[in-house]
């Protein structure tokens, strides 16, 4: 009968820990695991492609070197052999004990990291590869950003079973396993390696579940969810390890302060895929070597990779130093100084004095002054990257950006002689709908991308004219100095529509160029991303549903259409009244009723009066529905 072919284990070598410790750890993981394995090392070259390396002691350089490190971890490993199963010309290749361990190195040559990940993504998809392992000092702390991020992107793409072992110090095959349990398919794989690597040494495992303090009964509680935990992953058949339950607010603490009772060699944790280049790490403090496993996710890392790497290769990735100089920009224009409050308090001024005259010009100009789309970018950019210093300096000046627009505007309004009304130009901010969501959202991504480059800087003034953010604050502190609160509240809203789109649109923007965070992300960024998110969504739902709050009948001057039928007199209804607006003033369409067509004298008269009641001029358009008696016919 024809042996099922085994299933293999990679192994990538890295440079930041020795490799007699790497290839030690991986041929133990490998016989513990019953896989055998393929370890792969890496070469920077001229050309993309990888080769079989022999394993006898020849050749020379950082090969050789590997291999002798490599023959010495399989002749203590006392179970590994080299070659593949069934290879002909190896030791007995077809009567390989079942524990025996096959051994195949391979050597990865690369021209950029990118290609780096590719390859070793294809050599794992196509080598009956079931696990994947690294043995390195820390994910945590990267010397090399590029680095980190390609390493990052790979452990989300990956189709297998990851595990990762950090914080080894010196070689010592582990035999006391200390695995916190976990629900789910990632915390079942963590506890079959621990007891992989426990049988392997004939050693023993503890199964620790931390639970919170929820009253007398925590202790019984945290022990029916161990048991439950342990039947979900190993069966109910199956010789449960030992049991542990500690009752903490805090589990990290927890798992030290058992692992400081010293009867415990690593800790095994389990990881979800998406987050396992950010969880992964000696987050039990120093000393305290962890493997971190991920069960295989073969579907859910293709769609990434699919979706990630396409985007990648789309959008033109911004360097490292135009990284560091958008950065520095922005940190640098997003501050409350004296630069910033000038520039809002002319920009309000000058919107203010374009919304009372109807002026789009001068609105239009409000725009480009306006300095608040820059702490906009800057609050999508910390979120992005995690940078709290560079969120709070944005939100300081927008909030205080936000009163000093507002005061400004209704100070505008109170001083000015004769400013009694609303204008069209301040009605047309009062009312938002779903298209202002849309174009602030392509607002935002314009902005952000073209302040990555620096050959699209020209761009910048018309997305600042696009996304209108001072003249919305100075209508609403325009129609305070009114008492019109619900159009103040309108522009209001209008306001933070815009702000919270090009947030999002500027995240969107600056994550598809390459600026992402691939550090263990704090709190406050999941936090101010869900936030966020939820409230463009929230807006969205609610501008597609609601009415237009201002429609073109509330632009009419009061008393206009009183007056206007007055003056037609007693021959003619007054039955309908449109307003349009150009630039040579006002036109009104005056629809009335009678038995005659209206007078060119009476039309010079509706005009007369319509003018009274606007500083601008007047153009009147006289329509007639001529009324006919007939009567009924015998």
């Amino acid at each position: 009968m024809k042996r099922k072919p085994r299933g293999t284990l990679a192994a990538l070598l890295r440079q930041d820990l020795a490799p007699s410790l790497q290839l030690s750890w991986a041929v133990h993981l490998a016989a513990a695991s019953n896989l055998d394995l393929l370890v792969l090392q890496r070469h920077e070259d001229s050309q993309d492609r990888i080769d079989d390396v022999p394993l006898e002691e020849s050749g020379g350089g950082q090969t050789r070197a590997i291999v002798g490190e490599l023959l010495r971890a399989m002749a203590d490993s006392g179970v590994a052999k080299a070659g593949a199963h069934g290879d002909e010309d190896a030791e007995g290749g077809a009567g390989d004990e079942p524990g025996c361990v096959r051994v195949r190195l391979k050597r990865v040559h690369f021209t950029s990291l990118p290609s780096l990940r590719r390859q070793v993504l294809a050599e794992l998809g196509g080598s009956r590869v079931e696990m994947f392992t690294l043995a390195c000092r820390s994910l945590a702390e990267p010397a090399d950003i590029d680095m980190v991020k390609e390493g990052w992107l790979f452990l989300r793409y990956i189709p297998c079973k990851v595990v990762i072992c950090q914080g080894l110090e010196q070689w010592r095959p582990p035999s006391r396993m200390l695995v916190p349990a976990e629900a789910g398919a990632h915390g079942k794989a963590a506890l079959q390696v621990g007891l992989g690597l426990a049988k392997a040494r004939e050693g023993s495992i503890t199964a620790l579940h931390v639970n919170p303090p929820v009253g007398p009964l925590s202790e019984e509680v945290a022990t029916r969810r161990l048991d439950r935990i342990l039947r979900g992953a190993l069966g109910p058949e199956r010789t449960y390890p030992e049991r542990r339950v500690v009752v903490d607010e805090q589990p990290q603490r927890a798992v030290r302060r058992v692992w400081d009772e010293g009867n415990h060699d690593i800790v095994v944790v389990s990881s979800p895929q998406s987050g396992i280049g950010q969880r992964a790490g000696p987050r039990f403090g120093k000393g305290v070597p962890v493997v971190t496993v991920c069960a295989a996710s073969p579907l859910a890392g293709k769609f990434r990779e699919i979706v990630e790497d396409t985007i990648s290769r789309i959008v033109p990735q911004i360097e490292r130093e135009d990284r560091v100089a958008l950065v520095d920009r922005i940190q640098s224009s997003a501050a409350w100084n004296f630069d910033f409050v000038a520039l809002m308090v002319l920009s309000t001024v000058m919107a203010a004095i374009g919304l009372m005259q109807n002026s789009t010009a001068v609105v239009i100009g409000a725009m480009l002054v306006a300095p608040l789309m820059t702490p906009l970018l800057g609050l999508g950019l910390s979120i992005e990257q995690g940078n709290a210093l560079l969120a709070r300096i944005s939100l300081r000046s927008v909030g205080l950006g936000l009163c000093v627009s507002l005061l400004g505007g209704f100070m505008v309004g109170a001083l000015t002689p004769g400013f009694g009304e609303p204008t069209r130009e301040m009605f047309a901010r009062g009312g938002p709908g779903l298209l202002d969501l849309l174009v602030a959202y392509a607002a935002g991504l314009a902005a952000a991308y073209a302040s990555c480059r620096r050959s699209l800087v020209a761009a910048l003034p018309g997305v600042a004219i696009a996304a209108a953010l001072v003249p919305p604050i100075a209508t609403s502190g325009l129609a305070l100095s009114l008492g019109d609160i619900r159009l103040a509240i309108g522009a209001l809203l209008l306001f933070g529509i815009n702000m919270v789109t090009i947030v999002l649109a500027s995240m969107t923007s600056l994550w598809a160029v390459g600026i992402r965070n691939f550090k263990p992300a704090e709190p406050w960024v999941r936090v101010a991303g869900i936030l966020v998110i939820i409230s463009v969504l929230g807006l969205g739902i609610y501008l597609g549903i609601q009415e237009q709050r201002f429609e073109l009948a509330e632009e009419v001057p009061a008393g206009l259409a009183g007056a206007i039928g007055k003056s037609l007199g007693a021959d003619y209804r007054l039955e309908g009244l449109a307003i349009a607006y150009d630039e040579l003033g006002v036109h009104l369409r005056v629809s009335v009723t009678g038995r005659t067509p209206a007078s060119e004298d009476l039309a010079t008269h509706v005009r007369n009066v319509a003018s009274s009641h606007y500083q601008q001029p007047v153009r009147v358009r006289l329509l007639t529905r001529i009324e006919v008696d007939t009567e009924p016919r015998d």
